[in-house]
């Protein structure tokens, strides 16, 4: 049972990221999605699927801890596990600042601190590739490349941000 809980609450914590990242990155190839009603509602509670991305990330990062037997007092433990403890802090951060407090105080040092958000894609796409070693299943494949294009998505925003 636990081990469905550790892949339910990974994949959840998953969509909800993408679901956060979908809004501004499609805009790069389908422009004429700007418009659509379910890119406004993303954009709109973009900071609450946000956190819920979070919370499923520390679950998932709770349930492996326990039925694991992790030390998190071993240097080892943070070696073995850091691409997900990694983005686990990272979303730490962000959820710390998504709020208009945070805004307004950082001003636009916040836009640049999300920005994190973007390492934190390489980091799963490093995750999924460290934990799913040999165990691709189909759901494994449907991550893999969501992140993936999620993250070819950003560069191409990057490339056309620098055309000449």
């Amino acid at each position: 049972m636990t081990a469905f809980l550790e892949l339910v609450t990974s994949y959840l914590a998953l969509i909800a990221y993408i679901a956060t990242l979908l809004p501004s990155n499609l805009i790069v190839v389908f422009s004429s999605w700007k418009k659509f009603y379910w890119r406004r509602i993303l954009l709109k509670n973009r900071r609450k699927i946000g956190l819920i991305c979070f919370l499923f990330s520390i679950i998932h990062g709770v349930i492996i801890a326990q039925t694991r037997g992790l030390d998190m007092l071993s240097l080892n433990t943070y070696i073995d596990y850091f691409t997900g403890l990694g983005s686990i802090l990272i979303f730490a951060i962000l959820a710390v600042t998504s709020n208009n407090w945070s805004i307004r105080k950082l001003r636009k040092n916040w836009k640049k601190l999300h920005r994190l958000t973007y390492f934190a894609l390489m980091l799963l796409i490093l995750h999924l590739l460290l934990a799913k070693q040999g165990e691709w299943d189909w759901y494994t494949w449907c991550g893999f490349f969501s992140l993936s294009l999620m993250t070819c998505l950003w560069l191409l925003r990057i490339l056309l941000r620098w055309r000449f």
